[in-house]
């Protein structure tokens, strides 16, 4: 520090210059600053990580309940069970009348050989 003797008053000054002070009290309080920003980044990658690993693992288990849900529905809904279920009375079967079906096209039928007519063209090309 440097000392000067003021000439009125006859008493030492200690000069300060705030300048450099002030400058490092602001780096200071940056490096702070963007300590706590890292820090805060970091649990935030930490939380978001936490609900990525339990949103995965939800999506897991809702993926094997619906793998279960399927095996189900294939097994209930097999020809072995579908007997059963008419054989015990739980489902009845009724005949379609042929009135009831609609068709776009008429019926093809079978010449007497009992061989179905393919396409074609029956005029010769010129």
């Amino acid at each position: 520090m440097n000392t000067t003797i003021d000439s009125h008053t006859r008493t030492c000054i200690n000069a300060l210059s705030i300048a450099p002070l002030f400058r490092w009290m602001l780096i200071a309080a940056l490096m702070c600053g963007l300590g706590l920003l890292f820090v805060f980044v970091k649990n935030q990658q930490h939380q978001l990580g936490a609900k990525t690993r339990e949103v995965e693992r939800q999506l897991h288990e809702e993926r094997s309940l619906n793998e279960v849900l399927r095996a189900r529905i294939s097994a209930l809904s097999s020809r072995g069970e579908l007997q059963r279920k008419l054989q015990s009375g739980m489902i009845v079967l009724q005949p379609i009348p042929a009135t009831a079906i609609a068709r776009l096209t008429s019926p093809v039928e079978a010449d007497t050989l009992a061989v179905a007519r393919t396409a074609a063209n029956d005029r010769a090309l010129p």
